[in-house]
Parts: C-alpha cells; structure tokens; sequence
C-alpha cells in the first residue's frame, strides 16, 4: 500500500484526505497520479468502487493550484465528462470534498436542472466543470461555454458513455478543446470501440490497468439463480428474508417494471423506493439521499442509475433480469463490496436469458456459480425434445428400397391431371383397336344413347356462321331510324 505523503501532494489537498480518514491510496490511486503530475496522458482500467475518482481529481487540483489569477467568465480550466446526471453528482461531492481547503471553484451542469442557475454560475467563472455531454453542448451554443482555456480533460466512464451513444458528443466537445491540455480517460470495461476513441483524444497515453478485463472483486460473492419468469418476484422475497438483508439494491430493465415491483414491495411493508429516468432531478436526489441515510432499505433501479449510486453500505445487489449488455453486469455488481467491504451478488435468470447470462460468462472470462437452493429451481438448460411425428393414416409407406424399386401395388395412379385426358384418349384408341369398349368419358352434349346431356353443347371445332348468330332485337341504328 501507497501512503499519500509519498505522491507528493500538496498540504491542503493532505490535510483534506486525512480530514475524511483516507491515509493511504488505492491501487488505481498509486499508479496513476504520478503520471498524471508529471503531465502524461493517461487511460485507467480499473474495477467500479476501486478510488478512480480520485486518480484524475486528485493530480487535477494540484495543477490547478498554480493559477493564481481567477478564471474567465465561461471558461473552465479543468473539464470532466461524465454520462449520467448521478455520476456527475457524485464526481462533484468527491470535488468539493478533496478542494475544501482552497479557493478553487466548481460547477455541475446536467439536464433536468435549472437552467438560469448553470449559466449564473457559469457567468462568475469556475476553474473546474463536471458535466453531461448533452447539456454541455447546449451552454456551447448558446455562447454560455467556451472550452478555449480547458487544459485538463477527463473522460470518466467511457465505456458507459458509448453505451448510451454520446460518442459523437464527446467528439464534438473535444474539438473545440482549444490550448494545448492533458487529456485522461477512466473506464470499468475496454473493448475495441474504447481503444479506438482512447487514440483519438490521447496523445501517447500511459496504459494502466489494475485488474485483468471485466473483472469482479474478491470479496464479491455473485451467484445465478435458474427460476421462471413468473417467480422471480416470490425469489426475491425469499431471498430477503434468507438471508436477512438490510440494505439492497434490486435492478430491473424497464422503468414500469421499477416502479411495479416498488409498488408490490411497499404492499408487503417494506421501505422501498424506485428510481429510473423518468423521475425528475430533485425525486432522484431525494430518494439517493434516502437510500444513504437508511430511510429506505431497498431501491429498485434501471441501469441509468448503475453507475450514479454510490452508497458504501449496500450489503446485496439482486438483478432480476439479465442484463441485455454484459458490460453493465460488472456495473450493476459493481455497486456493493465497495470500499474492501464483502457483499453479495444474485441475478434471476429464466429460460429466455441463457444466451445473455453466457455473454457475461465470456466477458469475466469465468463461470458464474449456480446457486440451486432455493424453492423456485429450474433446470439451467433443458434438452427440446424431438418434434413429434403425427402417424400417417393408413400406416406408414414402404420403402421403395426394400420392396426392390418397385411401385405398390395397391398404389393408386398418379399421372398430373393435365396428362390425364391424354392418358385417358391413349387407352380408348388401345381399346378400340383391341376390340374392347372404350372406358373414355362421351362428349359433351350426349349421351351414351345420343340424347342431349345437361351442360354446355359440344363444339365442333368451326365457328358459328353469320346466319346461325341470334338477331338483336329492340335496339340499334334501325330501330332509332324508325322513331324518327
């Protein structure tokens, strides 16, 4: 372990860490903030709830401090992106924390906020920014922003920022990024899309990773538990009062599904809340604050929230679906065993969610135990049966193999229908040069004894003659020249 006094960080940034109990850095910490003083780029790797907020904010305020004059109207020195409203929040609370013991001033900016209080603060200067892609674009065009003297850039989360489709935003937003400045970039998760954006913001960055990809922490215990889809509510509550849960975070993809199951829980008199996009800045505040100061034991969230929840004492995290993105199971599990505490993982799969629970297993790279013991227990992967064969009527056919090629017998005839009346004029002209009865049809318009036959009368191959067609009658040039 790396004792803070050995980074050489400055005295108030020391007195503010000791004053919250931090003596020694985390990992992450460690290796990152030297290169990070020293004025590198820098892409961190690391596992959610591992201090990497205070890998980039740490160094941040240090080369901060060596401004004496204050900031520009509009114009951050320091700018961090961040993807959710919750994330930016906590990014901020770390900020004002770590920065008490100077002058130096912040501003938070996301939607769903007001708007006149960003560009107020925004107007007086602020050396250090945390905002959402989106609503920093707004304040950029309508001229409350300019990034002209940003000279430390960081790119928190960017995985999840892909995930939700900001990467064009992040682009834009680092175009206009003026001077020469430090750019660092922080991610749970590193796939491909991640390497390619890492070349296009950083220059020659260090690469520091603290744990092999998509990791889970040790002192996580995650498990997966095989139930139908119409049980999982009954699990969960089975699970709740098994093992005695205190404080849990429940996950759930959609946002009705948050709000139903909260609904469902607060019958059942537990202290429960749900929390999801569609709830407005302040609701979200409130039930976070809630949730940290034990009002509430139980939050039902969608992944918006995931990565915007930072509360230390989470104990078990239940995902009662199976994330769609395997990325945000690291995320989801990411919110308990936080600080080198222990805590306990459970997700309800059901029949429909192998194919998604085997993308997580390849992105861990190891399998997830499977826990059985539990009243709702479903096989993990059932054998389908073979489709069963209606018996043909009549029995089955015989093989043509065996019977040497041969047709049946009993096997009726089988010539198309358009053939058949050349088959049929074949065996009357047999028959009648072999002296038997012909067995064709008669023709149309008679009988076997020349009687007319009901239907249409037999044609004889020439057209009608002008003498034989009928006469109108009643009508035409004659009749309108006799009116007149």
């Amino acid at each position: 372990m790396t004792d803070f006094t050995a980074l050489g960080l400055s005295v108030p940034v020391m007195d503010a860490l000791e004053s919250e109990g931090f003596k020694t850095a985390t990992k992450i910490q460690a290796r990152t903030i030297p290169f990070l003083l020293d004025g590198r780029d820098v892409v961190g790797l690391a596992q959610t709830g591992s201090g990497k907020t205070g890998a980039f904010v740490l160094p941040m305020i240090e080369r901060l401090l060596n401004h004496e004059e204050r900031p520009k109207p509009g114009m951050p020195r320091a700018l961090i992106l961040a993807p959710t409203r919750e994330l930016a929040i906590q990014i901020t609370d770390a900020v004002k924390t770590f920065s008490r013991n100077t002058k130096l001033r912040n501003c938070t900016i996301f939607g769903g906020a007001p708007y006149r209080t960003q560009t107020h603060i925004l107007r007086r200067g602020v050396d250090i920014l945390v905002a959402t892609p989106g609503r920093l674009l707004d304040h950029m065009k309508q001229g409350n922003i300019y990034l002209d003297e940003v000279e430390y850039f960081v790119l928190d989360e960017a995985d999840r920022m892909l995930d939700m489709g900001f990467v064009d935003d992040v682009t834009k937003i680092s175009a206009n990024i003026r001077c020469e400045h430090q750019s660092v970039m922080f991610s749970a998760t590193l796939n491909d899309k991640i390497k390619d954006l890492a070349a296009t913001l950083l220059k020659n960055p260090e690469h520091i990773e603290i744990t092999p990809e998509a990791t889970v922490a040790d002192n996580l215990i995650h498990k997966v538990m095989f139930v139908a889809r119409h049980d999982k509510h009954e699990l969960l509550f089975h699970m709740i009062e098994e093992k005695r849960v205190s404080k849990a975070l429940i996950f759930v993809r959609t946002k009705k599904e948050a709000d139903e199951l909260a609904e469902i829980m607060l019958e059942k008199g537990y202290l429960v809340d749900a929390i999801h996009g569609d709830k407005q800045q302040r609701q979200r505040e409130r039930i976070i604050r809630s949730f940290r100061s034990d009002k509430i034991d139980f939050l039902v969230a969608t992944d918006v929230a995931a990565r915007g929840i930072d509360v230390k004492d989470i104990d078990h995290v239940f995902n009662i679906d199976v994330p769609i993105e395997a990325e945000s199971y690291v995320h989801r599990i990411g919110r308990t065993a936080r600080g080198g505490k222990s805590g306990e993982a459970y997700t309800f799969c059901s029949k429909g969610e192998f194919n998604l629970l085997q993308a997580i297993e390849r992105l861990i790279k190891m399998r997830i135990e499977i826990d059985h013991d539990h009243p709702f227990p479903q096989q993990p992967n059932p054998k389908k049966g073979k489709a069963k064969v209606r018996p043909r009527p009549g029995g089955p056919r015989t093989d043509r193999a065996e019977a040497g090629g041969k047709k049946r017998k009993d096997r009726k005839d089988r010539t198309p229908l358009h053939k058949q009346s050349k088959h049929r004029k074949g065996q009357s002209a047999a028959g009648k040069a072999s002296g038997k009865p012909s067995k064709s049809r008669p023709a149309k318009g008679k009988s076997d004894q020349g009687k007319p036959t009901k239907g249409k009368p037999a044609r004889s191959g020439k057209p009608f003659a002008k003498s034989a067609r009928p006469k109108k009658s009643g009508g035409g040039f004659d009749t309108l020249k006799r009116r007149a």
